[in-house]
């Protein structure tokens, strides 16, 4: 398995927005997500995550810009905004500012989720990006036990995070020029 660094995941995050979400803004906010669950896993803490413009590779946004509405996100709107100006709609830049707006006044992975859900509207939207971003913040053990068990399809997913987990090899590491 070949890890890649940094960089190259917040690029190659926004690369995944290509085949259903060609704007520029989607692709933006695909490439600040990826660089933030980057740091959530590799053990950041929830203030630096949120912090302005937090990547993993320093002054990594001033040498790849982000759109307005995602830099607006990544200056830290959510933590000036409440409903019902934060609103957690289908678009990119009103989910994802809600995700991280519950993620922000949450102090657990169940009180942020309630929080960003319960903002309505496309309620699941924002909960799955509420949802990658935290568990990688808090961890399974973070996540009530009671919505871990009532997974849909649980199992296949356990296997499947087990394993890419074990599928891991940390000896592999795929240097580039993204950084």
């Amino acid at each position: 398995m070949v890890f890649l660094l940094p960089g190259e995941a917040n690029w190659l995050s926004g690369e995944s927005s290509w085949t259903t979400h060609g704007a520029l803004t989607c692709i933006d906010g695909c490439k600040y997500f990826g660089g933030l669950i980057v740091g959530a896993v590799n053990g950041v803490s929830k203030e630096v995550l949120l912090s302005d413009h937090y990547s993993p590779v320093p002054g990594y946004w001033q040498k790849h810009p982000l759109t307005p509405g995602i830099d607006e996100i990544a200056s830290g709107s959510f933590k000036k905004r409440n409903p019902p100006e934060i609103k957690g709609i289908g678009y990119v830049v009103k989910s994802f500012e809600a995700a991280l707006w519950g993620l922000w006044h949450g102090k657990s992975f169940r009180e942020g989720c309630l929080l960003a859900v319960n903002l309505g509207d496309d309620a699941d939207t924002t909960g799955a990006v509420y949802g990658q971003l935290a568990g990688a913040i808090y961890g399974e053990e973070g996540i009530p036990l009671e919505w871990r068990t009532k997974l849909v399809k649980n199992d296949l997913i356990w296997s499947l995070a087990t394993k890419l987990y074990e599928g891991r090899d940390k000896d592999e590491i795929h240097h580039s020029t993204f950084s």
